[in-house]
């Protein structure tokens, strides 16, 4: 027979502080709250929303065009007005209506002073891409591909780098100011609605400026 231990009481003592102090801890544990959950922000695309109104300058920009040529709006300062205008996709139907709109009166824009440069988030290549789309139309102004969202963000035409364009125009002076912005687009007749908007302004503005050699006379 194997022989029993001799158990002393300061051995039977020393099981007894143990396990009250398991006991202890134990219920430490239970009564304890738990830490608050740290929640991680997630990475959002979204950007700060963009607010141009007319008036101000319109934001400077140096982006490569459908051919590949570098575009910047300061080259256009003093010499012309610009009509930069958004669309969500190319080969769509409302974006053809929207583009042929400004192709057939293109030559009475440029008679105004006017350039027109389409912007879409599509890229320049490609079967479905803006060249194959420029020439499918046969506009006779440039498209600026803007996968990157950089020109679209900067005009407030998107919210991420995820969004298509929105339908937009925003026509930008001589003086680099933003004269108005239309997010009112009828994409079958903004050629014509921008021309008249055009010349109603133009005959406008002479008028305004008559008014102190009205004056004068009298």
């Amino acid at each position: 027979m194997l022989s029993q231990p001799n158990r002393t009481p300061q051995h039977f003592g020393f099981l007894i502080l143990s396990g009250c102090l398991l006991l202890v801890v134990s219920e430490a544990q239970t009564q304890s709250p738990s830490p608050p959950k740290v929640k991680v922000a997630a990475s959002s695309p979204v950007a700060e929303p963009v607010h141009l109104e007319a008036g101000q300058l319109a934001p400077d920009f140096n982006v490569l065009d459908m051919n590949g040529q570098v575009r910047r709006l300061r080259d256009l300062r003093g010499q012309k007005a610009l009509l930069l205008t958004f669309f969500p996709k190319c080969f769509t139907f409302n974006c053809a209506n929207h583009l042929q709109s400004l192709r057939d009166v293109y030559p009475d824009l440029q008679k105004e002073g006017i350039e027109v440069w389409g912007v879409s988030t599509d890229s320049a290549g490609g079967k479905r891409g803006q060249l194959a789309f420029a020439k499918h139309l046969r506009l006779p102004f440039i498209l600026l591909p803007d996968a990157s969202r950089t020109l679209s963000l900067r005009y407030g035409s998107v919210q991420s780098v995820t969004q298509m364009a929105i339908r937009e125009s925003i026509l930008i002076g001589k003086d680099g100011r933003i004269v108005w912005i239309d997010k009112q687009v009828d994409p079958r007749t903004h050629g014509m609605d921008v021309l008249k908007r055009v010349r109603a302004e133009t005959v406008a503005q002479k008028q305004e400026s008559l008014k102190p050699n009205e004056k004068e006379k009298n």
